[in-house]
């Protein structure tokens, strides 16, 4: 395993459970079942979550477009490096190897034990400047995973909750339904007992059919309370779920781009965690000031890194200063091939995340707009005003 497998990798087994809820969480569900479209503060929810989720998805789009450019960047870099002819190569290894044997020589006076290895050290002094905001947005993220997970367990519990509650409103109503037709059937029969008592018998039943009527009466009187009662809860059911669904929309949406966004994170860092990124960037500051007691044997060190940045500015490398860290690659093909191998993981997996935002997110979201807009032509003006304030905010979306 290469260096670069070490510093970009990261153990990615995933639980069953956990590899479950993400794909559930990911799963953009879009319902307008129980949607009242004709309720204008429904519809207008309806919509603004959709475009809602078109306005988070572009803010995540400018921001992986950024990180996508700086990627590229560094590739384009390498391509500008292995283009160059023989002669120009030739004087860019030869100051190469000039610093690799200065870092030999260096070396002698490095007999003490290492905090982290130079891999290690390499890799956290590229990304010192960026090191503290990454330990700071890794942090935040996993806390922030952690708040999302039990927003969506709350949510699910909740949906289950509505669910159960609906299907027990919908017996009640069914079984009340039932109950009064039992009611009207025994009231019949006794009618036609009195019936018989009065005329076969000859006897007074008066009382009995007064009684009868109340009863029976009452009965119904409380059954059809109670059924009435269950169908106005009903309604509120339904808004209820329809709306958690919109809800959990928005959650799932956060989840996934959280997940993205730790995933890169620890592939970017070589790590798997916040606290692990710690311990390795405060191993790399007392390193660091180790290193400093040996400034003065660093001079010839630092005046070829000096040649190699200025030939490479000259050469159109856009960040030659990256190079300084990574000066195998320009002496070893295998070396320049893993670090390529990274960076174009960093950008696939950044492609992804591009791709799910607008193809997913923002685009479905669109489509379900533009499905009401022709379901729905008597609001269709309400509609693309709606999306016309959208698109004042985003206009290149």
């Amino acid at each position: 395993m290469g260096i670069f497998d070490t510093i970009f990798g990261r153990n990615t087994k995933i639980d069953t459970a956990t590899k479950n809820e993400l794909e559930s969480w990911s799963d953009i569900v879009y319902t307008r079942k129980d949607l009242d479209m004709d309720d204008p503060v429904q519809r207008r929810e309806y919509i603004n979550s959709c475009l809602q989720q078109m306005e988070e998805a572009a803010r995540e789009l400018d921001v992986l477009e950024m990180e996508y450019n700086d990627v590229t960047s560094h590739l384009r870099d390498m391509e500008e490096i292995d283009a160059l002819p023989p002669e120009q190569r030739a004087e860019i290894n030869v100051c190469a190897s000039r610093i690799l044997e200065s870092q030999e020589k260096q070396d002698k006076y490095n007999k003490r034990k290492n905090r982290i290895t130079d891999a290690e050290y390499e890799h956290m002094e590229r990304l010192e400047k960026e090191a503290v905001s990454g330990i700071k947005k890794l942090s935040e993220a996993e806390n922030y995973q952690k708040k999302i997970r039990n927003d969506l367990k709350r949510l699910d519990g909740e949906h289950e909750a509505y669910l159960f509650r609906q299907e027990e409103l919908q017996k009640a109503i069914d079984n009340s339904k039932n109950l009064i037709i039992i009611v009207g059937v025994a009231l019949l029969l006794i009618i036609i007992l009195l019936l018989v008592l009065q005329y076969g018998l000859g006897l007074n039943v008066i009382y009995g059919y007064m009684v009868a009527v109340l009863l029976a009466g009452g009965a119904v009187t409380l059954l059809y309370v109670h059924s009435t009662n269950a169908q106005l809860e009903m309604k509120g059911v339904k808004k209820s779920i329809s709306r958690l669904i919109m809800l959990q929309n928005q959650v799932k949406i956060r989840y996934v781009n959280n997940t993205n966004l730790i995933d890169y994170l620890c592939l970017k860092y070589g790590v798997n965690s916040a606290k692990e990124l710690t311990a390795l960037y405060e191993k790399y500051l007392q390193e660091k000031k180790d290193r400093e007691m040996v400034e003065d044997a660093r001079k010839l060190l630092d005046a070829n890194q000096k040649d190699l940045v200025f030939m490479l500015r000259h050469y159109r490398v856009k960040d030659p200063d990256i190079w300084l860290h990574q000066i195998e690659a320009l002496l070893d093909h295998n070396e320049e091939v893993e670090i390529r191998h990274a960076l174009n993981v960093q950008r696939s997996k950044l492609r992804k995340r591009m791709e799910y935002n607008r193809d997913v997110v923002a685009g479905n979201a669109k489509l379900e707009i533009e499905d009401m807009a022709r379901q729905y032509p008597e609001y269709t003006q309400e509609i693309l005003d709606m999306v016309s304030r959208y698109e004042d905010k985003y206009p290149n979306e």
